[in-house]
Parts: structure tokens; sequence; C-alpha cells
């Protein structure tokens, strides 16, 4: 593998278009139930395929969100941004199967999965956002904007919030396809 100019190695293609197409749907996802909010589903106590596609669709931009935290991180390099990255994934997870518990099969203790996973992604977001800020190194260093953007828009999430994630979601995805540029050493003819 080629190194990219951090000194990371570069992910191969098919790689970079996964992690681009996971973070697509991150954006995606999240948007879409963020406007759908504008139509009021009764995810509480769903009912129509609205409600439905409130309720799954929440607990799908959660489960997302948890695989696509890591694979960030690993963007970014370096052992602690990824083991910050594990806070807020495993909040996701967490929230994502409250959701689905508390609203889809109406069990009601459930929401308490959905509370203590959403305040770590809470947490975690905030940690991840600093630690890719800190140890980042060039404009990789930019993308702490993306699990930033993430948790503002999660708050704004009733009011439109997912369209702010759907833009830093779709920053990151460009990031992932982004080839790394070529050292000197490597555009460097052979010697004759």
């Amino acid at each position: 593998m080629a190194p990219e100019t951090g000194g990371q190695p570069s992910a191969p293609i098919l790689v970079r278009m996964t992690r681009a197409a996971l973070f697509t749907f991150v954006g995606v996802v999240w948007c879409v139930r963020s406007l759908q909010s504008f139509a009021d589903p009764q995810y509480e106590d769903p009912v129509s395929a609205s409600d439905w596609l409130a309720v799954l669709s929440l607990s799908a931009a959660l489960f997302a969100l948890a695989l696509a935290l890591p694979l960030l991180a690993q963007m970014i390099g370096g052992r602690p941004v990824f083991r910050v990255s594990l806070v807020p994934a495993v909040g996701a997870a967490l929230a994502g199967l409250g959701n689905l518990l508390e609203d889809a099969l109406q069990i009601g203790f459930a929401g308490l999965f959905y509370g203590v996973g959403a305040g770590l992604t809470g947490v975690g977001l905030i940690a991840l956002t600093v630690a890719i800020a800190v140890f980042g190194r060039g404009r990789r260093r930019l993308l702490a904007a993306v699990p930033a953007a993430t948790l503002i828009g999660w708050s704004l999430f009733e009011s439109g919030g997912g369209a702010l994630i759907l833009v830093a979601w779709l920053a990151a995805a460009a990031m992932a396809l982004d080839r790394p540029a070529r050292t000197a050493a490597q555009t460097a003819p052979g010697s004759p």
C-alpha cells in the first residue's frame, strides 16, 4: 500500500467506497427521519406505515451511526481516536436497540436502554470531536466537524436537524473517497 502524506496507509478503493456508502446512508437516513418529524408520526404507539417508518428509521439511523463512527475514526488514524469512537458507537447501538424494543415491541422498560444509550452517545460524540481535533493530522482534522454536527443535528432533530447531519456525513463520504496525495518519493522516476 502506498503511504499517505500523514503516514497512514492508503485504503484500497473498495474499502473507501464501502466507507463512503455507509457514511452517505448515515446522513440520508438521519435526514429523512428528521424531516419526517414534520408529519408528526406516532412513534410511541405506531399504527400507520408512516409511524412504523419513524420507529424503524430512527433505529436504523442509530445502528448505522454505531457502525460508521469507528470507520470514521480509522480514517483519522491512531488508537486514541478509535478507542474514543467506540464509546458513542456502543451508545448509539444501545439507543437503537432501546428504541426498537420500546416503540416497536412495546416493551416499556427498554426506554431506559434508549436513554442510557443516547446519553452515552452524546458524551461520546463530544469526546470524539475533541479527540479528532487533537489527534487528527492535516485536513483530516476537519472531520471533527462530523461528530459535532451529528450531536447538534440530533439535538435539533425535531426541527430538521437531520439536514445538518446529512451535510456533515456527505462531507465525510467525500473525504473517504478522496485519494491521498502521492509523496515525492512515490512520483520520482526510477534511477537509470
